[in-house]
């Protein structure tokens, strides 16, 4: 079984994912183009990976670390570092997988071997509406040469205002808490069922409260969506990625996500749609539209497991 989380999360002013350095006194934020020279702001997947994975934190688990020397490490019961490099054996493996969430649900690779598949597979966050090449100004202040005179360099921040970014999560609910063999596709259960759930469920708030970006201290931004669509399914095919578009008019575009669901084989009636209320023209159509519109929260609560699931 499979979780499909289609989103869309709507910015106000925005450099949540920066570019490589383009010299002077300008910071680029991440941009791609379509076919027309139009250009789109960009949060790639690992970007965005870590910002699930800070939330997570935020929530309360426990994120593995690096070393200085960049090396992944794990803490014994005393709190010293094990590396993880040359002590790795299946009882540390089972430690790491019961009290370090984000390497079961993100997956690892180690250069002595260990290594796993993630069973969630994220989509970069693209932007709905193309970049308006508008930019924020910052003074970086310098120390004057001569006495009453004045210092400083104007920098350039490039940003994203007014805008919606559409992504896709999908998410493998039999390999969590799992080690899977990449060869033959055999599944170890490593976490008790109810280990698993707990940790499925956790995950779930992260997207429900997903934060994080560049340039926050002054520029702060909700990434969190304010549509969602919430499906499980059979198959990990991320179906309704190209069917979120929202216009220049703040209204969704209804038609192609029927389109899409119909064409999917997946009854409309087991799919749940949150929406924020504020957020889109067309809302009141929308909930019209479809059978089970609730708010974000709920619509992604129906895809927690419980002990009946």
């Amino acid at each position: 079984m499979f979780l499909n989380i289609a989103y869309i999360n709507r910015v106000n002013i925005a450099s949540l994912n920066g570019s490589e350095g383009t010299g002077g006194n300008l910071t680029a934020m991440k941009k791609i183009s379509n076919y027309n020279g139009d250009e789109f702001a960009y949060v790639s997947g690992q970007a965005l990976r870590r910002y699930i994975k800070e939330t997570l934190m935020q929530l309360g688990e426990k994120i593995s670390e690096v070393n200085e020397s960049g090396e992944p490490t794990f803490r014994d019961e005393k709190g010293k570092y094990i590396n993880l490099n040359s002590k790795w054996k299946d009882d540390l493996r089972d430690r790491v997988f019961k009290e370090y969430c984000d390497l079961d649900l993100f997956g690892y690779m180690f250069p002595k071997g260990a290594r796993r598949w993630s069973p969630i597979k994220v989509t970069p966050m693209i932007s709905i509406l193309a970049y308006k090449g508008e930019y924020d100004y910052l003074t970086r202040k310098q120390k004057p040469k001569k006495e009453g005179e004045k210092s400083g360099n104007i920098v350039q921040i490039e940003i994203d205002t007014l805008n919606f970014m559409r992504g896709n999560i999908i998410v493998n609910l039999e390999h969590i808490g799992s080690i899977v063999d990449e060869y033959n596709y055999d599944i170890t259960p490593i976490l008790s069922e109810e280990e698993r759930r707990k940790r499925v469920n956790v995950f779930i708030d992260s997207i429900k409260y997903l934060n994080g970006g560049a340039k926050q201290s002054r520029n702060l931004e909700d990434i969190s969506p304010k549509f969602v669509i919430a499906i499980k399914q059979k198959t990990g095919n991320p179906f309704l990625l190209n069917a979120l578009l929202v216009d220049k008019d703040r209204n969704i575009n209804i038609e192609i996500i029927k389109d899409a669901i119909s064409n999917s084989g997946i009854d409309e009636k087991t799919i749940s749609i949150g929406i924020a209320k504020g957020s889109f023209a067309n809302e009141q159509i929308i909930r019209d539209s479809f059978s089970n519109v609730t708010s974000v929260s709920n619509a992604l609560e129906s895809l927690k497991e419980n002990e009946s699931n």
